[in-house]
C-alpha cells in the first residue's frame, strides 16, 4: 500500500466497492431458474435481428435490449448465466455511475487537503448502498432490460448535471467553448437509448426536462436563456429523432396493452413502495420494521440536501436536490396515479433506485461541519445497509423459488414423468419458451390458445390431449390475465384428481392423475351429518384383499379417492371437505381441503337428493414412512372453520373413519427444490443431512404464522436425507434432540417403526412430532449427538 500514489490510493475504497457489488451481482448467477420473461429473452436471442424486431412490435417492450443482448450472446453463448451476466455487468456499472454522481453532492465543502476523503464521503457512501442494494442485485441476476434501464436512467442524470455545470459557468471561462458537447452528447445517448429499451423512460425524460426547467428559470436571466433553452429542446428533438421509426408501434402498443393498473389504500401503497426499495422483491422477508426505517435515509439525505442548499446558495445543490427528488418521485407518482402497485410492476421502482441511494448518502452532508459526527452517520448508515442485506441476500441466494422455479418443477418432472403415459399442460401459453429450454422429454399443451380464451376449443383440446394419458403436470402462471374463467383448472378438477400442489415462486404447480379403476362400496347406513348431508358412498383404489384399505400408494404419489354425496335439503352454508391421513400418534401427515369436486360444486349448489361426485386427490408427502395410516374425512363451515358433527355417530363425534392407507417408500428420488418447506438448511447434523423444517402451531399449518401463546403445542415437521452411499457406522436406531425453553423432546428421527436401520443409501424421510411451548424462549435447538443447530424464532 505504502508504494501506491497518493492519486492512486484515493480510489483504492471505490475500488473496493465495484469489487463488491460484483462479487454480489455474479455470485451464484445461475443458482435460480429462469422464469418466464426470461425464457421469452432467450427464444428472442436465438432469432435474428429482423425477427426480434417483428416479435417485438406484437409484445409491450421495443427491441434495443434484445438487439445489445443478442451481440452479447455472440460471445457468451445462450445459457443462464451469460444472458444475466450482461444485466450483472450493467448493475456493476451503475454503481460506478452512482458514485460519479455522488461526486457532485458536496460541492459545499471545504478544499482544504484534511477534507479530501470527506469531499468524496457521499459518493463513496451513495456507492456502497448501490453495491448493497437488494432490488439491484435482484435484476442484476435477470435476464431481462430493467437492470439496463436503470443504468440509462443514471447516465441521463449524469449527462444532465454535467450539463448544466458546464452552462453555469461564465461564458469567458476558459477552456469553456464547446465542453457543453460531451455532456449533450452523453445526454441524447442515454436518451434514445433509454426510449429503445423501455417504454417507460419517457418518464425519466419529463424528470430530467423538469429539473431543467427549474434550473433554467431560477439561474439563468438575459438574452443566454432563451439559446440555452432552445439547446435544450434541440437536444432532446434529437432523442425523439431517433426514436421515431419505433414510435408509431410504441403507441399502438401502449394504447391497446390491457390495464393492470388496481386502486390500492395509500398507507399499503407506501409501505409496498419503502419495502421493495429497501429490501426488494425477495421473498421471506415480511418484516415491515426494516423498509419503514430505512425510508428515513433518503427523507433525511432530501432534508439535507435542501438545508446546504440553502446554506450555499448559488452552489448548484437546489439543483441536484430537485433532479434526486425529481428522479425517485417520478416513478413512484406514476405507481401511484395508475395503482401499479402489485409484485408485476416491482420493476419500476428499480428506475428510482439510483435516487433512493443517493438521497441517503447525502444525509451524511447534514454532519458536514462535524467531522466526528460525520464518521457516526456513515457507520450508522453502513451499518444497515450491511444488515438490510444479510436480512435479505442470504435467501434468495440459497431459495430456489426466490424466482417461479422452472428449473425444480422441470426436474421433478423428469425423474417421475414417464413421456407415453404423462402430459405437461402449461396454463398461460407465454411459459412455452422458459419450458423449452430446459428440454423436457414429456408432451407438452399450451392453453388457452388465444385471449380472450375459446372455450370450447380450450376444452376440446384439453379433452383430446388428455386420453390415455395417466398423470398431467399443470403449470399455472398468471392465469388472471390467459385464463380468467379458469377453463383449464375446472375441467381437471372435475376429471382428474389432483395430487401435490407447490407453489413455486409465482408459479403454482399441481399434479394430477387421471381415471383408474376404483373400488366403490355403499354404507348400510349412510353416514349423515346434523346439517343431513349424507355420504352415500366412496371409492378408492383398493389393492389388497381388504376393501377398505387403499394402496400400497408410494410417497410422493396420490391416493385417489371419490365420495359421493347428498343432501335431502338445500344448503344455506358454503362447507369444506377435508380428508386427513394420521399416523400411530394421531398427527396429520396429509390433508386435502377443499369444497366439493374442487369447488366447482359448493354445498349452496346442491339440489335435494342430487348426487355430487367429488374427486380428492390425496397427495402422501415424499419422505413419509412406510407403513400404515388411519384415513378420516371432516366436513366444516367454509366460513367459520366450524366443524359439523356426525348425527349418527356416538359422543357427538365429527370425525368420519373410512379405512386404512398403505404407504410404500418413494419409488424414485424427487428434487428437494420443488418439495414445500418453511425453512431450508441443508446442514450436516451428526451422520445425517437435515434438510429443513416446518414449524407452527398445532392445527394451523394453513397459518404458519400464528402467534405462539405459552401452553401451546408446537408442531414440528422434520425433513433429513442419508447419506450416500450409507457408511458402515450408520447407526441403526438415530436420535435427535429438539429443546425449546425447559421443555425437551428425544425421539428417532422420523419414527420409532421406521428406525434408521430400515434407511435406504440417499434416501429423503419426514418426521412428525409434537412439543409443548412454554413461552421461556422462541428459539428451538437440535441436537444429534454432539453436534447442534439452533432454528428461526417462532411467531
Amino acid at each position: 500500500m505504502i508504494f501506491l500514489t497518493l492519486p492512486m490510493r484515493k480510489h483504492i475504497p471505490l475500488l473496493l466497492i465495484l469489487l463488491l457489488s460484483a462479487l454480489l451481482r455474479f455470485y451464484a448467477l445461475g443458482a435460480s431458474s429462469l422464469w418466464s420473461d426470461e425464457g421469452n429473452t432467450w427464444a428472442l436471442t436465438e432469432r435474428s435481428f429482423a425477427q426480434i424486431a417483428v416479435d417485438a412490435a406484437a409484445d409491450i417492450h421495443p427491441p434495443g435490449y434484445y438487439w445489445l443482448l443478442k451481440l452479447w450472446t455472440q460471445l457468451g453463448g445462450h445459457s443462464a448465466v451469460a444472458m444475466r451476466s450482461f444485466s450483472a455487468l450493467a448493475g456493476c456499472l451503475l454503481v460506478w455511475v452512482i458514485y460519479q454522481i455522488g461526486t457532485r453532492l458536496s460541492p459545499a465543502l471545504p478544499k482544504d487537503g484534511r477534507l479530501t476523503w470527506a469531499r468524496h464521503t457521499p459518493a463513496l457512501l451513495a456507492a456502497f448502498l448501490a453495491a448493497l442494494h437488494p432490488l439491484q442485485i435482484y435484476y442484476s441476476q435477470e435476464a431481462r432490460m430493467y437492470m439496463l434501464l436503470a443504468l440509462e436512467g443514471a447516465l441521463l442524470f449524469w449527462a444532465l448535471l454535467a450539463l448544466i455545470e458546464q452552462e453555469q459557468q461564465p461564458p469567458a471561462y476558459p477552456p469553456h467553448g464547446r465542453r457543453w458537447l460531451w455532456p449533450a452528447v452523453g445526454f441524447v445517448l442515454a436518451g434514445s437509448a433509454g426510449l429503445w429499451t423501455h417504454y417507460s423512460f419517457p418518464i425519466l425524460l419529463g424528470a430530467a426536462g423538469a429539473t431543467y426547467l427549474y434550473y433554467w428559470v431560477i439561474y439563468k436571466a438575459g438574452q443566454r436563456r432563451f439559446k440555452l433553452l432552445a439547446r435544450y429542446m434541440l437536444i432532446n428533438l434529437l432523442i425523439v429523432a431517433s426514436y421515431l421509426p419505433w414510435l408509431p408501434i410504441a403507441t399502438h402498443r401502449l394504447l391497446n396493452w390491457p390495464k393492470g393498473g388496481e386502486s390500492t389504500p395509500i398507507f399499503t401503497a407506501l409501505a409496498f413502495t419503502l419495502r421493495t426499495l429497501a429490501l426488494g422483491p425477495l421473498r421471506n422477508t415480511t418484516e415491515l420494521t426494516w423498509p419503514l426505517l430505512m425510508g428515513l435515509l433518503p427523507l433525511l439525505g432530501a432534508y439535507s440536501l435542501w438545508r446546504a442548499a440553502q446554506r450555499h446558495p448559488r452552489k448548484g445543490l437546489d439543483i441536484q436536490f430537485t433532479a434526486l427528488a425529481l428522479w425517485l418521485g417520478g416513478p413512484i407518482l406514476v405507481m401511484f396515479g395508475l395503482g401499479l402497485f402489485t409484485e408485476a410492476f416491482l420493476k419500476f421502482l428499480l428506475a428510482a433506485a439510483p435516487a433512493w441511494c443517493l438521497l441517503s448518502a447525502a444525509a451524511i452532508m447534514h454532519f458536514y461541519d462535524a467531522p466526528l459526527l460525520r464518521t457516526a452517520w456513515f457507520a450508522i448508515a453502513t451499518t444497515a445497509a450491511v444488515a438490510v442485506a444479510l436480512v435479505a441476500l442470504p435467501g434468495y441466494y440459497t431459495d430456489p423459488t426466490a424466482r417461479d422455479n422452472y428449473a425444480g418443477a422441470a426436474r421433478y418432472v423428469q425423474a417421475v414423468g414417464d413421456p407415453q403415459t404423462d402430459l405437461i399442460v402449461l396454463d398461460a401459453p407465454g411459459q412455452q419458451e422458459v419450458w423449452r429450454y430446459y428440454h423436457v422429454a414429456i408432451p407438452t399443451l399450451a392453453l388457452p390458445q388465444q385471449r380472450p380464451a375459446d372455450a370450447q376449443q380450450t376444452i376440446d383440446a384439453l379433452t383430446a390431449a388428455a386420453t390415455d394419458r395417466h398423470s398431467i403436470f399443470a403449470l399455472f402462471w398468471a392465469t388472471d390475465e390467459a385464463d380468467p374463467q379458469r377453463l383449464v383448472e375446472s375441467w381437471l378438477d372435475q376429471n382428474a384428481f389432483k395430487g401435490i400442489e407447490s407453489w413455486q415462486g409465482n408459479m403454482r404447480f399441481v399434479n394430477y392423475t387421471l381415471g383408474a379403476e376404483l373400488t366403490c362400496q355403499s354404507f348400510d347406513k349412510p353416514p349423515t351429518w346434523h346439517n343431513q348431508i349424507q355420504l352415500r358412498g366412496w371409492c378408492h383404489t383398493a389393492r389388497t384383499s381388504d376393501q377398505t384399505s387403499i394402496g400400497p400408494v408410494a410417497a410422493g404419489q396420490v391416493a385417489l379417492i371419490q365420495l359421493q354425496w347428498q343432501s335431502p335439503i338445500l344448503q344455506q352454508h358454503a362447507y369444506k371437505v377435508s380428508l386427513q391421513l394420521l399416523n400411530e400418534r394421531n398427527q396429520i401427515v396429509a390433508q386435502r381441503d377443499s369444497e366439493p369436486a374442487g369447488g366447482l360444486r359448493p354445498t349452496t349448489t346442491w339440489k335435494p337428493d342430487e348426487t355430487i361426485i367429488d374427486n380428492h386427490g390425496l397427495a402422501i408427502p415424499p419422505g413419509t414412512p412406510p407403513g400404515h395410516y388411519q384415513l378420516i374425512a371432516v366436513l366444516y363451515d367454509g366460513e367459520t372453520n366450524t366443524r359439523e358433527r356426525l348425527g349418527n355417530a356416538l359422543d357427538n363425534d365429527d370425525v368420519l373413519v373410512l379405512g386404512q392407507v398403505e404407504v410404500s417408500r418413494m419409488e424414485s428420488a424427487i428434487p428437494l427444490a420443488v418439495i414445500p418447506m418453511q425453512h431450508r438448511y441443508n446442514a450436516q447434523l451428526g451422520p445425517v443431512q437435515f434438510v429443513g423444517y416446518d414449524a407452527y402451531k398445532q392445527g394451523f399449518r394453513h397459518a404458519p404464522e400464528q402467534h405462539l401463546e405459552p401452553g401451546d403445542i408446537l408442531h414440528v415437521t422434520l425433513y433429513w436425507q442419508a447419506p450416500s452411499p450409507l457408511p458402515q457406522t450408520w447407526p441403526a436406531n438415530l436420535e435427535f434432540v429438539m429443546r425449546l425453553g425447559h421443555e425437551e423432546l428425544r425421539a428417532p428421527l422420523a419414527s420409532a417403526a421406521y428406525a434408521t436401520a430400515q434407511w435406504q443409501s440417499g434416501e429423503f424421510v419426514r418426521g412428525e412430532f409434537d412439543l409443548l411451548f412454554d413461552g421461556l424462549s422462541r428459539r428451538p435447538t437440535i441436537e444429534i449427538g454432539n453436534n447442534s443447530l439452533r432454528l428461526e424464532p417462532l411467531p
